[in-house]
């Protein structure tokens, strides 16, 4: 990944040279500016590559969010499931307590 990263860096940086004596003008209704072809392509790599890093950046950290937000759903569910353990264990036991006290009543 990054000799492919360094070849795309060079060969943009190769085209920048090759066309650096090239210049243009540019001109709006306020401005004239006369600019060079390769100044120009690295200007547009530098922005595009520091644009790409923020994105890189924002993407990672919302999938790191992402990824907190699952443990603590799952967290969440494990306790509510034991929560709904527990009662059932607690009701069994009041049943099992019930039917005991019924039994002892029923005998006398």
């Amino acid at each position: 990944m990054n000799f492919i990263s360094f070849s795309i860096l060079l060969f943009i940086f190769l085209i920048a040279i090759s066309n650096i004596s090239n210049a243009i003008t540019i001109e709006t209704v306020f401005l004239s500016l006369k600019v060079n072809v390769g100044f120009l392509i690295l200007m547009c790599s530098v922005l595009t590559s520091f644009a790409m890093v923020l994105f890189n950046i924002s993407a990672s950290s919302s999938v790191a969010l992402d990824k907190n937000n699952l443990k603590k759903q799952i967290e969440n569910q494990k306790l509510k499931h034991e929560l709904e353990s527990d009662k059932v264990k607690q009701l069994e036991a009041k049943i099992y307590t019930l039917e005991e006290a019924l039994k002892m009543v029923t005998k006398k």
